[in-house]
């Protein structure tokens, strides 16, 4: 009599034990479910920016080349510009740089250029050589001025005082920073001289971005962000 009590409690508690599993495993899966739902509505915001490099000479568009230290091999992100003739395709007055701005949120920039003055000789042997020359002050590229602060003698960067992100889906917000050439006639270096020059691009999201990334509190031009 006590065992086929014990059996009958036995299997009572099995069936209570296995829908209290059952009722456990459905809501934990019900729950998983609508916070997997929610992460998946919810819109992630991405920053992203690119830089276009290009000569214009007033009426075609020449794309920026990088600079070739052999056949087929070249420095990446280093581009080249002609300083010593003003009938080249490349020459200084022609250099055109914009930045495209794809981030679907608001989005500061700042933006460092290395520039670097060479000269390149070839010896009796036909070797070539490239020297660095020590050049004091920037080069006299024409810059946009307007919502652009020019902290090059702090940090060595331009920053874009704005925080601005794409039209739409298809189409990026485009800035200019070096969109044309109206100061006085660049004066032209000796055959074998050249610039090279590269960029370094850094873009945040508005909100905590400059403090968190750049470790700036407020702009370098004042106020706050």
């Amino acid at each position: 009599m006590n065992d086929a009590r014990l059996r009958k409690r036995f299997v009572l508690s099995l069936a209570l034990l296995t829908v209290s599993m059952t009722l456990f495993v459905f809501t934990s899966w019900s729950w998983l479910t609508t916070l997997f739902q929610e992460d998946v509505d919810v819109e992630v915001g991405f920053v992203d920016v690119a830089l276009d490099a290009y000569f214009w000479d007033g009426s075609t568009r020449i794309e920026a080349e990088e600079v070739e230290i052999d056949t087929g091999v070249y420095k990446p992100g280093v581009y080249l510009i002609d300083i010593t003739s003003n009938t080249a395709d490349n020459f200084f007055e022609n250099f055109r740089l914009y930045f495209e701005v794809a981030s679907n949120v608001d989005t500061y920039i700042r933006v460092k250029l290395y520039e670097q003055l060479t000269l390149t000789y070839v010896n009796y042997e036909g070797d070539i050589t490239e020297l660095s020359i020590l050049s004091q002050g920037y080069m006299p590229f024409d810059y946009e001025t307007t919502n652009w602060y020019d902290n090059r003698l702090v940090d060595n960067y331009q920053y874009y005082r704005l925080a601005v992100q794409r039209v739409d889906e298809t189409t990026p917000y485009e800035i200019g920073l070096i969109t044309a050439y109206e100061l006085a006639n660049f004066a032209v270096y000796s055959p074998g001289y050249s610039l090279q020059i590269a960029f370094s691009v850094e873009a945040v999201q508005a909100e905590g971005g400059p403090e968190n990334v750049w470790g700036l509190s407020v702009p370098p031009w004042g106020g706050s962000w």
